[in-house]
């Protein structure tokens, strides 16, 4: 679904969406049962015409399959948005889905330019995962996918995103830890196997932020701040300026420039 008739730029917003419901994660069966009953009749057809696994399913299960199969994590709670569930997915997405509590929507931007009359793909599953690991998951939504990192280019995909996934890892224990290398190596590396990659979405703008934290934790302000304005960016394309995820990139650069002004110019007043 959703090819786009009209040519999207990178971080042009394709798609917004209220939920029709959500739920309160951690969540149970029930839960999602008297969202559905509290839903207007309008409402629950539009949920009953989404997909569910087993087509046979009746009543309270099949309002359960349904949830399990369409739901979007927003925040805090799980939602059903109509529209936004189809969405086709690839595992190198073309767009990407987001949730502006401010707002109280989710948006779809486009992540890279994307031709006139391209569908217009996002990702269900979390990028450091392996075509296997990624098939089991999007069984769960009867979906296999034949995107290119999971066709011709599956052997050197597989090898990229499982060493993405260490790199991933030791990013988050080196946070914990002592900086042993002089340089944030992890960071730099995954970014560069995240764009040999093609994904250039949220997962991006996180290893800039990575990256940035760690020339932080060495010393080089300057560098922190090239890499901060690398992640604003990316969060600029990602979820669009009234974000609340640009304000947090957008003050984490404002922090590090002013950090980085107080730095040059003690060093001016010692010359």
């Amino acid at each position: 679904m959703f090819a786009h008739p009209l040519a999207k730029v990178s971080g042009t917003l394709i798609f917004s969406e209220t939920p029709l419901f959500n739920v309160r994660e951690p969540r149970g069966n029930a839960a999602v049962i008297v969202a559905f009953n509290n839903a207007t009749k309008p409402q629950q057809d539009d949920y009953l015409a989404l997909y569910a696994q087993d087509s046979d399913s009746q009543g309270d299960a099949r309002v359960i399959d349904i949830f399990n199969s369409n739901a979007w994590q927003t925040g805090p709670r799980t939602s059903i948005c109509p529209q936004a569930a189809r969405f086709n997915h690839a595992c190198v997405p073309n767009a990407s889905f987001a949730w502006n509590s401010r707002i109280c929507r989710i948006t779809v931007h486009a992540i890279v330019d994307i031709p006139a009359d391209t569908q217009i793909y996002l990702s269900y599953e979390r990028p450091y995962q392996t075509k296997d690991e990624r098939a089991e998951k999007l069984a769960a939504y009867g979906f296999a996918c034949s995107c290119a990192a999971c066709g011709s280019n599956a052997a050197a995909s597989d090898v990229r995103r499982a060493r993405m996934a260490k790199l991933n890892a030791r990013i988050r224990f080196e946070k914990r830890q002592l900086w042993r290398s002089p340089v944030p190596r992890a960071a730099l590396e995954l970014i560069r196997l995240l764009k040999e990659e093609g994904l250039v979405g949220e997962a991006l703008g996180l290893a800039y932020h990575d990256a940035a934290e760690g020339w932080r934790r060495h010393g080089r302000l300057d560098m922190a701040v090239i890499y901060a304005v690398k992640e604003l960016d990316v969060s600029v394309m990602c979820f669009g300026q009234n974000s609340p995820c640009v304000d947090a990139s957008m003050a984490f650069l404002q922090e590090l420039r002013s950090r980085f002004a107080m730095e040059v110019e003690s060093r001016n007043e010692q010359a």
